[in-house]
């Protein structure tokens, strides 16, 4: 009887350090369960863009370097640059060429030219830098200052108060850059000044004006790959409080001379307008004709930037914009230096984090200068060029443009 007590006690024991047993394991794998990600305990449903490419259509013939504004009131304003005549003094004022600029009040169905007045000369020579303000007008700042040396530059501003119609200017606005150089070179090996506005001019909500810009600082000696004499880029945030007649540097976005071919240039700028990262600032950077793309952000307004990352996109000139449902959309084009011609669109569906949806617009020998706007409820029109396939120097091009129909499931 003993024996058999002894049995039964020993076999509840053994049940009951098994229970225990049984216990820890569901406790380890329920802290396993609680540390997990989100996204490991339930996998996200993926989501994807239809994207759908309208006809391409010519829009300016012998034209390059396309640059798009649109106003809130649907005016589309297309400029880009056309031989200069031989002339020494035009070219010297214009190193791209002419400007020409068409209006399209119908979301790019139908085009007209528009002229500046006789008394001003060429008229806005901007690389994208124009911004409508909260009154309404519609502010253009040329892409090459004059530099007056130590840091100190003057560049063109223009105001326009009925949608593109007529300009006022060009009136005198001031930089300051201490730390700049006095003038550079560019890849041509042409001089070029220290300071280019490019692409971007947003405004902030008390008014103020960011400006982003690229160029060299006293030290910039690192040569790119193309010439010695032409040194790698940082790019940086200019701003102003009274409408950009005068600007003063607030911060570098991204300076590094071991860097991509180039540096960091060609910046362009967008503050998100929605979503959990409301009034973040992201800027997209050139570094080469085969380098990536480079994306910084900042969340005070311009004051500090992130270090600046490569993105699985190559190429060059970014343009980027964020669609009425948050999506963003960044264009940008292959140099032949790539041996992939052609011009893309990318696409961000959580707030720049990601890019996906690569879209081929065209598989030509191209310049890779592209740029796009959204037209309406998920329509985009987007703008690039096209080269003689024979010799990418000929002046037998053309610009292009195309709609974007994008829609999520």
């Amino acid at each position: 009887m003993n024996d058999l007590r002894d049995q039964k006690g020993s076999l509840h024991q053994s049940k009951s350090r098994l229970r225990h047993r049984r216990m820890k394991l569901l406790g380890a794998w329920f802290l396993v369960l609680l540390l997990l990600p989100a996204s490991a305990k339930k996998k996200e449903k993926a989501v994807s863009l239809a994207i759908e490419l309208g006809p391409e259509v010519q829009l300016i013939e012998g034209g390059t370097f396309p640059y798009m504004f649109r106003s809130r009131e649907g005016t589309l304003a297309l400029l880009a640059y056309v031989p200069a005549a031989e002339d020494p003094a035009r070219q010297a004022r214009s190193p791209n060429g002419v400007p020409r600029t068409i209006l399209s009040t119908d979301n790019g169905k139908t085009w007209h030219q528009w002229n500046p007045r006789p008394d001003q000369g060429f008229g806005p020579m901007m690389e994208g830098s124009a911004v409508q303000t909260r009154d309404g007008s519609i502010l253009v700042f040329d892409y090459v200052p004059e530099s007056k040396g130590n840091g100190k530059l003057v560049n063109r501003r223009w105001q326009s108060k009925d949608q593109w119609k007529t300009f006022q200017g060009p009136e005198e606005s001031h930089i300051e850059v201490p730390q700049a150089i006095d003038g550079g070179t560019a890849d041509n090996g042409q001089p070029i000044a220290p300071i280019l506005f490019h692409r971007s001019v947003i405004e902030l909500p008390n008014g103020d004006l960011l400006a982003g810009v690229y160029g060299w600082f006293k030290g910039d000696d690192s040569p790119s790959e193309y010439r010695f004499e032409m040194k790698k880029f940082r790019s940086l945030l200019l701003r102003s409080a009274d409408r950009g007649r005068h600007w003063k540097y607030l911060s570098t976005i991204a300076v590094d001379p071991n860097i991509g071919q180039e540096g960091f240039p060609e910046p362009v700028l967008l503050r998100l307008t929605q979503g959990r990262h409301k009034g973040r600032i992201l800027c997209l950077m050139r570094t080469g004709r085969k380098n990536p793309i480079y994306q910084a952000e900042s969340d005070d307004e311009g004051r500090t930037w992130t270090s600046p990352r490569p993105l699985d996109l190559i190429g060059v000139d970014p343009d980027l914009i964020e669609m009425d449902n948050g999506v963003l959309v960044c264009s940008f084009g292959h140099k032949p230096d790539f041996k992939d011609d052609g011009n893309f669109l990318a696409f961000s569906l959580d707030q720049g984090k990601t890019w996906t949806h690569v879209t081929r617009l065209s598989s030509v020998l191209t310049c890779a200068y592209t740029t796009v706007r959204q037209i309406g409820p998920n329509e985009l029109f987007v703008v690039y060029d096209e080269r003689d396939p024979k010799d990418y120097r000929s002046r037998n091009r053309r610009i292009l443009g195309r709609q974007v129909h994008v829609t999520t499931p």
